[in-house]
This record gives C-alpha cells, structure tokens and sequence, in this order.
C-alpha cells in the first residue's frame, strides 16, 4: 500500500500554500483559511542567509503537520535563489538542496511531517527531500532535480505543471521531464499572456479584467476535483464508491455548491466573448503590440536564457565564466612554486609527466576565459538583432484589415451557435443537478427500515427530461482556416530566421565552453598528479617544501565548484542545441500567438475562449467521473443519471471542439 494513501490533506490544499501562502513569509501562529479548512503556522523561516526559506504548518482538522519550501525569489537573499537554479541542471546537489534534507530531518524530530511541498525551486527541495526520505512529496510547477544519482525510496511524489508554466515549458521542451521524479499532471488552467506568464508559474495573482468581468488564473480555481474522493482527477479510473443514499447526497450537494457555479462563470465568460465578436466586428483586430518585450520574457525563462536577455543574467553567467580566474591563478602559483623548489631537477620531472605542459595550461586558461566570454557577446548581439529582423516577419499579413468582412460574418455566424449551445449545456448540467437532489430527496423519503441498497434499488428514476441537443456550426469548419495558416507561415519564417542567427553562435560559444571545461579537468588531474609525488616520492639528499602539497590541495579544491558551476553551464547550453532552440520556441509558441493580438478585442476573445474551454474541460472530467462511478448500476434511478451523465459529457466535449474552431490554436 502506497503510504501516501492514510494523508488526509488534500493536494489542493498543498498547491495553494506552496504557490501562494508561503511566499508571504506567514509567522508562527498565524492561521491560513485555505480551500475551508484552517491550517495553524507551527514554525517558519524566512530571509535566511542560505536562501533556504520554508513553513511547517498543521491542518487544524486532520492535526497533520506539512513542510513546505518557498521557491525561487529572485534577488532575495544575495540571488541564492537564483544560483541554486543555476546548478540545477548540472549534476551535483547544490547545498541549499543538502540543506533542505537537513533541515526536515531537523524537523521531522519535532513534528510527525505527514507530507512536504513546494513550487518552483521550492518544489525542487521538496521533491529532493522526498527522494531520499519517507515522505510524500506535492509540488506545482517543480525544477528539476540535479542530473546524478539520488534515492527514490519515495514513490508518492505528485507534481502539478501548467500547461503554459514558463519553466515546464523549457524543461519539456529540453528534455528534462526524467529528472522529476515521481508522477507528472499536466494542468489546463491558465493562459498563455506575457501579462500572466509569473502567475502562470506560481499558480496566483489578480484576476484578468475584461470591461469588468474578472476572469481567475489562480491555479486551484477550476481544477477537477473528484466529487467523491475531493482529489483532482488526473484521468485514471479510481476505486469506485458504493452507490448509497449518502453519497448521492454528496452528489446533489456538490452540484449545488461547486459544479453550478464553475458553468454559471464558462457561461458568463462566453457571453462576454459572443458579445464582443458582435459588438466589435471588424474592429476586432485594431492593436497596439509589445512582442518585442515579450521576445525577451520567453527566452529569459531559462537560466542560459537570462543571460541573453537580461543584464543581470548576463553578468551572472559571465562572472561563473570568469570566476575560474583566482583559483587559475592560485594553481598557477602552486605549479611556479614547484618549478622554483630546490628539488625540482630534471629527475624529479620525470616523475611529474607532462609538467612543462601543465605550466602552458596555466598560461592558456586566462585566454579560454576572455575568448568564452567574447563568444557568449556574440549571442547577446544576435538576441538584439533578432528583435529588430526577425520579430516583423510575425505580423506580416496580420493588419487591420485581418479580419475582413468574411472572416467577421462568419465568427459572428459561428459564435451565435456558440451561444446558444452554451445555454442548452448551462440547463442540461443544472437538470442533472435537480435530477440528483430528485433521487437523493426520494432516497431520504424511504422507509427507514430499508436498507441502503434496498433504497436505491426502489427509487424512482427522475423525471424525464428534454434531450439537450446542441446545434451544429457552419461557420469556420476548419477553424480559423486561412488565418491560422497565415500564423502558422509566420512563425515557420520566424523560426527559420531565428535558427538561422543563433544556432551557429551558440555552437561556438558550446565548443569554447567545452574546451575551456576540458582544459579545467585536465589542469585539475595534472594538479592531482603532482601532488601525488610530492606526497610519496623520497629523493635522498633533498629538501621538499612540505607547503608545496598544501598548496596544490587548496588549488584544487578552489577549482572544484569552478568546475562543477562550468558543467552546469554546458548543460544548460546543451538544452539549445541540436534542435533544443526549435523545441523551445515550439513549446512557447502560445505565447508569441496570443502577443500578435495585444491589445486588440480579439486577444480578449482569445482570453475568454481559453478560460471557458479550461472550465468546460475540467467539468467534463468531473462528469466522466460521475459516470464512472454510476455505471453498471442496474437501479433504475442511477441508472438513468448514468445515462444522462454521459449525455453531458458528450455534449461538453462537442462546445469545447466548437469553442477551439472559433479561436486561433493554443
């Protein structure tokens, strides 16, 4: 039996405090309202000069104590945070990952920690500590832990990822979906805005504001959750519930306090885009865009990516690159202190290999530096030519004359029907809904002496219903048609163009940072060597200068993060190449689609679209569930609820597909 199974804390519970409340620092004592259910502040520690922040808080209800890591805070704490990130991709732990197994043991002695959590970085620590201890590990929108090995003992880590989360996004893309552990969940419950893209990643901010109407990005808004089991349904068929008059009153109930107002808001969200699509017709496209801001908001979500687009993420990987200087110089000494030793004889070189060639490294390193930085300048130029050349070849064909008099009929013609279908749903959910409290109602009516299964097996089926047909569109059959090629051939030339100017400068700062890493290693080992026969080797007649081996032990160890920080570096460069630079455009492409509308009506369609379709879908899965569950019930009440829990299925995947044919793809 998995161990996570006796944790009564629900996952929604655990997402809210690792992308919300621990990034406000909350005191000890302080109670946090989350989801209806008070959790009490046991311990917290912020502002640490580790960079290492965390909570431990206990859930008033299920008295279960949970510790939760705050994630990257940018240049809080002197920018640990971001050096941790920075190590990430490399393939040793950095310390502020030690520190977090330290400090849960510390507090696994004063508290019975049934779970831990995190986002961000904050999930990266959490899902390390997991690895590597019995402890269940729930996480948003995670890091990746450190390429090398580590402890799996723990198989109950679930991490939640946004479908548009900037950084799963990157790590998809770049192929590092293996080093999370445990099982990954896919989201669909944001939208892909620059103006979202930080609470895309953190799971909460404000709501968007179209003409007043709010539409909620926080991340637990409209999740599916299990009306049964209160989990978020990631698609697999759970066990399935026994079909009694108690858990059909939870159906009725929950149809009442959760599912009604999650369709009543998709309602409301399409009304306003039909409404739009009407009102503003061709003006629909009439815009003010700020891409080239945006340019750099995507690229810059990586590490390497930061140093392309930002000052300070330039001057940090330049100064890893050019930190190696003092520890050079401090191994330089070493090999001129050995050269200068009154034993150092022709003898005595024999036994030291190549030396004279150690002595050239130490000369070569310095120049590697300035030439790898030199290369990493070339990028930076080309990033800033690409935003003058390349990021016009986006909007070509994409005016205000887009959306012309055809192209308005029709969206006019197609959302009509939308409108209209979106109301047969609205009814046919809230029928389901009476339907339930029907049978729940009778059930409660029945004889008591009954037993629960004699109860149902006698209820009546509901009453009949209409049959809740929805229309059929002929408009915009093959979507956006025309228009979604014309963004389609955009972004192919803008993509080629961009592959084009970066790939060959990246490749050439890749092959300098190698050989600098090679030379570093190399260095390293003939250091390792010398100090080998200065420690062993007995010439009689001689003097040894006992320092010399101290010194090369110090050279050494001050080399060692220089090289662990380089291969890092390598990594992260190595994401981009070799069609890593075209995966991460692919994978970011949403966001470049919906910037080509900034500030038009459309992109509020876009942003209305979306949010329904993320309110529809996660209502599908709940029904799919709810039919799940009342399946192969030869009752005649639950089975007729069966059956019209599968009509509405049917007809909410149909008004998604028509909601999609009536929005460009993302």
């Amino acid at each position: 039996m998995s161990i996570d199974t006796k944790r009564r804390t629900s996952d929604l519970d655990i997402i809210e405090m690792s992308g919300k409340w621990v990034y406000t620092d909350p005191p000890e004592k302080r109670k946090l309202d989350i989801n209806g259910t008070v959790y009490k502040v046991k311990e917290g520690k912020y502002n640490t000069k580790s960079g290492l922040d965390y909570m431990v808080v206990e859930n008033t209800k299920t008295h279960e104590v949970g510790m939760i890591f705050q994630g990257t805070q940018g240049q809080k704490n002197g920018g640990k945070d971001i050096v941790t990130d920075a190590t990430l991709p490399g393939n040793i732990p950095d310390e502020q990952l030690k520190a977090a197994d330290k400090a849960y043991k510390k507090m696994s002695k004063r508290y019975k920690i049934s779970y831990v959590g995190g986002n961000s970085l904050g999930g990266g620590l959490g899902n390390y500590v997991a690895s590597n201890n019995d402890v269940p590990s729930v996480t948003y929108n995670p890091a990746i832990l450190p390429d090398c090995e580590y402890s799996n003992k723990n198989p109950d880590i679930t991490n939640y990822m946004s479908e548009y989360d900037p950084l799963t996004l990157g790590e998809r893309s770049a192929g590092y979906t293996e080093r999370l552990p445990g099982k990954n969940v896919i989201l669909k419950n944001n939208i892909p805005l620059f103006a979202t893209i930080a609470s895309n990643h953190t799971g909460y901010d404000d709501p968007i504001k179209i003409d007043g109407e709010e539409v909620l990005i926080d991340a637990d808004a409209y999740l599916p959750v299990g009306v049964w089991s209160g989990a978020i349904l990631t698609g697999g068929k759970g066990h399935k519930i026994d079909v009694n008059p108690e858990n059909m009153k939870i159906l009725a109930n929950s149809m009442v306090s959760r599912m009604k107002g999650q369709i009543t808001t998709a309602q409301s969200h399409v009304d306003h885009a039909v409404d739009i699509v009407e009102r503003e017709g061709n003006k629909l496209d009439d815009r003010t865009t700020k891409l080239k801001d945006g340019f750099d908001d995507l690229i810059g979500q990586g590490v390497f990516g930061k140093a392309l687009t930002t000052m300070s993420g330039y001057e940090f990987l330049r100064d890893i690159i050019e930190s190696g200087n003092p520890a050079i110089s401090k191994a330089t000494e070493a090999v001129n202190r050995i050269k200068n030793s009154s034993a150092f004889s022709d003898f005595l070189l024999s036994f030291l290999g190549n030396f004279n060639g150690m002595v050239g490294v130490g000369i070569k390193l310095p120049i590697l530096i300035i030439d790898t930085v030199t290369r990493l300048d070339d990028i930076v130029t080309q990033v800033n030519a690409l935003k003058k050349g390349a990021i016009p070849m986006l909007f070509q064909g994409i005016d205000n004359e887009f959306f012309n008099d055809g192209m308005v009929a029709e969206l006019k013609a197609h959302y009509k029907i939308i409108d209209e279908n979106k109301d047969v749903v609205t009814n046919q959910i809230i029928t389901f809904g009476s339907q339930v409290k029907y049978v729940s109602d009778e059930l409660e009516k029945a004889d008591k002496l009954l037993t629960a299964t004699e109860k149902i097996e006698r209820a009546s089926a509901p009453p009949a219903t209409s049959d809740f047909s929805l229309k059929e569109s002929k408009a915009l059959k093959d979507g956006m048609g025309k228009k979604q090629k014309l963004l389609d051939n955009n972004f192919k030339r803008f993509r080629e163009a961009t592959l084009s100017s970066l790939d060959p400068v990246i490749d050439n700062f890749s092959s300098t940072l190698n050989l600098l890493d090679e030379t570093v290693d190399d260095f390293i080992q003939g250091l390792k060597n010398a100090r080998g026969t200065f420690e062993h080797i007995d010439i009689p007649f001689t003097n040894l200068d006992t320092a010399i081996p101290i010194l090369i032990t110090e050279a050494i160890n001050s080399l060692k993060p220089y090289q662990t920080a380089l291969e890092s570096v390598k990594t992260a460069v190595r994401s981009l190449r070799g069609g890593g630079l075209n995966d991460v455009l692919e994978a970011y492409r949403p966001y470049i689609d919906t910037a080509l509308f900034e500030g038009t009506q459309f992109q509020n369609v876009i942003v209305l679209n979306k949010a329904s379709v993320n309110i529809y879908e996660s209502s599908k899965a709940v029904f799919k569930d709810i039919q799940y569950q009342l399946s192969d019930n030869k009752a005649v009440a639950v089975e007729a609820l069966d059956k019209q829990a599968d009509k509405v299925v049917k007809n909410l995947a149909a008004l998604i597909g028509q909601l999609k044919r009536g929005s460009i793809d993302v």
